[in-house]
């Protein structure tokens, strides 16, 4: 086992991805069963990985094709209609049983867009033509995927990632109307709506008045339990050291980076680099290198909000946890009149700033801005 291979920072997945076993399985029957489903996570919470490792999982069991879609830089219209056709084109070809290159099917399900089949070397490749209308052009496409995958008897995995990108997109008519006469419809193909706006998401897919309103169901990526992050550290160091952690590492450890899966593998990464397993002094010597490190990136996002949202996060920080952060006693500790508090910690959640914990309380999310903060 490499040292560092269970810690990535970016997707995690196979032997690295901790647990989610519950979402795992909610997430994969919602595929299976072609029930819809939008993601509501914080960023760097790990929702691309749970989706990865869903993605893998349900190739493994049913051999469900996959395809996504990332619309972070689509600028325009044209450019989320190119990405969605490209994923299309994938999601497609990957529906053809292995040895088996008969374009027949797919030629009928997509002839509205006149497709082109080419292959180069053993890899067949299906192009569309570039509609006029490129938010017909989506609708049609994602409607020709669906009576692919019924021609060929097989599901769909389809994701959007930063899927509230959509709202910054100008286009003539409803585009979210668009998607979801071709998602409502789908009868092999299950959609995945995933970003890192929270609230974005939210809007569009609870509010009455949008086109996308009850087309899914929700589900939430929280932080990973205590429980199951300490299983998998034990079995990592164990493979790592033949042993354990102390229980007084693995607390430090997850006390510091409050359980947010970036910061754990950024921490755990550096730690299973050493010979020796580490104490509690070391694990808090190396977060406070990290925390050194990384400061400027969380103070940046401090400054950036008002005086009275500053004063409500430091408090936070400085308290730890704060039950009622609204309330009389620690507004008047901060000095606050209840409409200003009212006012911050609107802002604070809705930028994903502070989060309620299982026990009701509320605290930051990122564990370094905590760190600096508390020390202010």
């Amino acid at each position: 086992m490499a040292k560092v291979a269970l810690f990535p920072l970016g997707v995690a997945v196979g032997k690295a991805h901790v647990n989610r076993n519950d979402e795992r399985r909610r997430l994969a029957d919602n595929v299976l069963n072609v029930r819809h489903t939008w993601l509501a996570a914080r960023r760097r919470m790990g929702k691309t990985s749970l989706i990865e490792q869903v993605r893998a999982d349900v190739k493994t069991k049913r051999k469900i094709a996959s395809a996504g879609v990332d619309l972070l830089v689509a600028h325009d219209l044209r450019a989320v209609e190119a990405r969605i056709r490209g994923a299309v084109e994938s999601a497609a070809v990957e529906l053809l049983p292995s040895r088996q290159r008969r374009t027949e099917r797919l030629q009928r399900a997509f002839s509205r867009l006149r497709p082109e089949f080419s292959v180069g070397g053993k890899t067949l490749r299906m192009t569309l033509h570039t509609p006029q209308d490129p938010q017909r052009g989506i609708e049609q496409a994602l409607m020709a995927l669906d009576d692919a995958a019924a021609e060929h008897n097989r599901r769909v995995m389809f994701v959007f990632d930063e899927f509230q990108q959509l709202r910054a997109i100008k286009a003539d008519g409803s585009l979210e109307g668009s998607i979801r006469h071709a998602v409502e419809r789908a009868s092999n193909v299950a959609y995945v709506f995933a970003g890192s706006e929270r609230h974005l998401l939210a809007d569009m897919f609870e509010d009455p008045d949008r086109p996308l309103y009850h087309l899914c169901e929700r589900m939430s990526v929280q932080r990973i339990s205590a429980q199951a992050y300490t299983e998998f550290l034990n079995h990592a160091a164990k493979a790592r050291w033949r042993r354990p952690l102390a229980d007084k590492v693995v607390d430090t450890l997850l006390a510091s980076t409050l359980r947010h899966p970036y910061y754990v593998n950024a921490l755990c990464g550096r730690l299973w680099q050493a010979e020796q397993a580490p104490n509690p002094a070391v694990v808090q010597r190396a977060w406070k290198r990290f925390v050194e490190e990384d400061q400027r990136r969380a103070a940046s996002r401090v400054l950036a909000l008002s005086s009275a949202q500053r004063g409500m996060l430091a408090g936070i920080a400085r308290a730890g946890e704060i039950q009622h952060p609204t309330g009389q006693v620690f507004l008047q500790q901060l000095r606050m009149a209840t409409s200003t508090g009212l006012a911050a910690k609107e802002v604070l959640e809705r930028q994903d700033l502070i989060q309620q914990t299982e026990t009701g309380a509320w605290c930051l999310v990122d564990p370094v801005m905590a760190a600096g903060l508390a020390n202010l």
